[in-house]
């Protein structure tokens, strides 16, 4: 792709109105629109040139349009964390924060890092993602409405909470029977989903979330799977110090929902059980040790997807604990 026999590593600081784009190591940098037509210019210029991968943060949605359409044309691109993307800006001594700069920032990360290309997502994808999403949404706004309805002491304002939970709830019911429509329409993905449901402790939501969010599930491995969600504990050391272990950046999304399912597992899953025992007997808190249960059931439903196969009972053959990492706090 392109002409220029130099590669180039390109960084977009997305905002709703424009895009601000730099290449490294040549130095060019312009705008274009968030829109269609700016895309379309973005495109033109980037195939002059051999792109080896761009960056962008993750912004909300903001930078899906745009990702889609590099993705499409066969450009790799790195969806990455805004707090991977400050921390790096830090760790380089960029103290100033202009567009410009956070663009040639992202670039350098590119270079030095070189993170993951995101997959292309196909419609249906993006779909169920947006979905999935939504669900996460309203699920919130029905927690806070609760969280409001303890502490409403007038009736009327009583009165008119109780009407917008009430709402709230049928429409999580409706979203659930959409997403659920959209996902037994693609054969491929129903059966991954009865591959992971087959798992103590995965239910619905949890898989659900995993083929929309997590679409890299089953092609990566599990470290770098954990890695992309956030459940990898990072060492703190330094000469004669060894800090904590530390959980950082991720998907929040599917960590928080892989976590809920973790504390369902170590109820009802033997081999989670059996690791959460092992785990505090070695002295480890309960939080660590739930962390690294949502590790462990990563790696399991890694391998069954991997694998093609549904969950077996541990008192037969277990071939999908042979891809479990052996976690620890």
């Amino acid at each position: 792709m392109g002409t220029s026999e130099e590669r180039q590593w390109v960084g977009i600081d997305v905002s709703q109105a424009k895009l601000d784009v730099a290449l490294r190591p040549s130095g060019r940098y312009w705008q274009v629109a968030n829109d269609e037509s700016g895309w379309q210019r973005l495109l033109n210029e980037l195939q002059a040139v051999t792109v080896a991968l761009v960056v962008v943060e993750s912004t909300g949605g903001m930078e899906r349009g745009v990702v889609q359409v590099l993705q499409r044309h066969e450009i790799a691109v790195a969806v990455i964390n805004p707090k991977r993307a400050r921390d790096f800006s830090k760790a380089s001594g960029r103290l100033a924060k202009t567009d410009r700069i956070d663009a040639s920032m992202l670039a350098h990360f590119g270079e030095a890092l070189q993170p993951l290309p995101k997959p292309l997502a196909s419609e249906h994808q993006e779909a169920l993602s947006d979905l999935v999403h939504r669900r996460s949404q309203v699920i919130e706004m029905l927690n806070s409405e609760q969280r409001r309805r303890h502490s409403a002491r007038n009736r009327t304002a009583q009165a008119d909470i109780d009407t917008h939970i009430d709402w709230l709830k049928q429409r999580v019911k409706a979203l659930d029977a959409e997403i659920d429509q959209l996902r037994q329409a693609d054969e491929t993905r129903q059966q991954r989903y009865e591959w992971l449901t087959s798992v103590p402790g995965v239910g619905r939501v949890v898989a659900t979330t995993l083929l929309a969010l997590l679409p890299e599930l089953g092609q990566l491995s599990t470290k770098r799977l954990a890695s992309l969600v956030g459940v990898a504990p990072f060492n703190f050391d330094s000469g004669k110090l060894r800090g904590k272990r530390h959980i950082v950046g991720g998907r929040a999304l599917v960590r928080s929902t892989l976590y809920m399912s973790a504390l369902v597992a170590i109820q009802h899953n033997p081999v989670i059980i059996a690791f959460y025992q092992r785990l505090l007997s070695a002295g480890k808190p309960k939080k660590v040790a739930l962390i690294a249960c949502a590790h462990k059931l990563l790696g399991i439903l890694n391998a069954l997807v991997t694998q093609g196969q549904s969950w077996r009972d541990p008192k037969d053959t277990e071939p999908a604990q042979t891809a479990t990492p052996a976690t620890s706090g």
